[in-house]
């Protein structure tokens, strides 16, 4: 292993099994039946027939090749308002300290920390909001073991919630990385999962998770008590085709990225729909493939748009407001970016996923320097 590289860290690129090479079937497009979207969606390769732990690479080969994956409508799109300001970036791509395999999520805790889930890499890494490392973990081989870490979430204690989609669990950390409890296993029933995609908490110290496979977001306690579900598979009100990004607003309501739908839903904290927006495309408050969901503290929404390599900024009642964006490697350009976090003075934190970094953002650079550091390795990008 590199010099620096976590001891730990596990991280190593197993190789694509054959026959997973259907990602262009993941468009908005309503024509896809829920067996479709498991099968093609990466979610198929969870089965009561075969051992997870088998299935671990085809998992993060897929991960592997959605970073790369691009589609051929992508185009530069032009804010329409004023758009936060770059302030700096880090990650490079590797499996040392500060580098990616594959930026999976990104979390922000009371102290302005930033913890970032490296899905293929296995390992979960903490830096200041100046992109310092701070310290990495992956659970070793004990109870807090990682297999595909992809959510990430840090509750009002500070506490780490992980949906490792490998393991079919949530697992829950202290801020340094020790493991406190971990719950989930493989199924449909209520407080079991089948790929735990993202992870949500709000000031009640609830915890949320929605599962691309079971089209569902189900409730617990930070303890991991089962307390309510909703959700099914479709295109109505309150349902999914592959739900992945998840966030709460300061009013306690759920914003969920329904990333087939090409939309936004927003619900009560108990499930009850409430609005929704979104549609196929490249206009304004049109996505393709909405992945990562984040809100602020006036209740502002911000998604990554990965195929359209932008980020939306809207009300909470959806009402465009900004857009920042186009496909590339330089400041404030993405590669299908897939996870957002916002802090608490109003710093944007995007997991620029096929360019292996972090990029912020912000109308103030006074928390966060603005000088920038690190490369774009071409690993993927055609």
């Amino acid at each position: 292993m590199p010099a620096g590289a976590l001891a730990t860290s596990g991280a190593a690129w197993h190789g694509c099994p054959d026959g997973i090479h259907a990602l262009s079937l993941m468009t908005c497009s309503p024509s896809l039946s829920a067996t479709q979207m498991r099968e093609f969606g990466a979610m198929h390769v969870f089965s009561p027939e075969r051992q997870q732990k088998a299935l671990v690479p085809m998992i993060r080969c897929l991960l592997g090749a959605l970073a790369s994956f691009s589609i051929a409508s992508s185009s530069s799109v032009t804010a329409a308002a004023s758009a936060p300001t770059y302030l700096t970036q880090w990650g490079t791509y590797g499996v040392c300290d500060g580098q990616f395999m594959y930026p999976a999520a990104v979390a922000t805790d009371a102290a302005g920390n930033i913890y970032v889930s490296d899905a293929q890499g296995g390992r979960i890494q903490k830096f200041t909001g100046a992109g310092t490392f701070l310290m990495g973990w992956d659970g070793g081989g004990g109870p807090g073991f990682l297999e595909t870490p992809i959510g990430i979430a840090v509750d009002v204690a500070g506490d780490v919630y992980v949906a490792d989609a490998g393991s079919d669990n949530i697992v829950k950390f202290t801020n340094g990385g020790v493991f406190l409890t971990r719950w989930g296993s493989y199924g449909e029933g209520n407080g079991q999962f089948e790929f735990p995609y993202a992870v949500a908490t709000d000031a009640a110290g609830n915890v949320y998770v929605d599962e691309v496979s079971n089209f569902r977001i189900q409730k617990f306690t930070g303890t991991g008590a089962y307390l309510l579900q909703w959700g099914s598979f479709g295109a109505g009100e309150g349902q999914f085709r592959v739900p992945q990004g998840m966030a709460i607003d300061p009013a306690g309501d759920v914003y969920v990225a329904d990333f087939n739908n090409c939309r936004v839903q927003k619900f009560t904290s108990s499930g009850a729909f409430l609005t929704q927006w979104g549609s196929p495309g490249t206009g304004e408050g049109q996505f393709d493939l909405p992945r990562g969901i984040a809100t602020d503290a006036a209740g502002n929404v911000y998604v990554a748009d990965r195929n359209n390599h932008r980020i939306q900024k809207f009300t909470s009642a959806g009402t465009f407001l900004v857009q920042w964006g186009t496909l590339g490697d330089g400041n404030g350009q993405f590669n299908h970016p897939e996870a957002i976090a916002v802090d608490s003075a109003g710093h944007v934190y995007v997991a620029d996923t096929g360019n292996y970094r972090i990029q912020v953002f912000g109308s103030a650079p006074t928390a966060v320097p603005t000088a920038t550091w690190g490369q774009v390795k071409d690993r993927y990008r055609k």
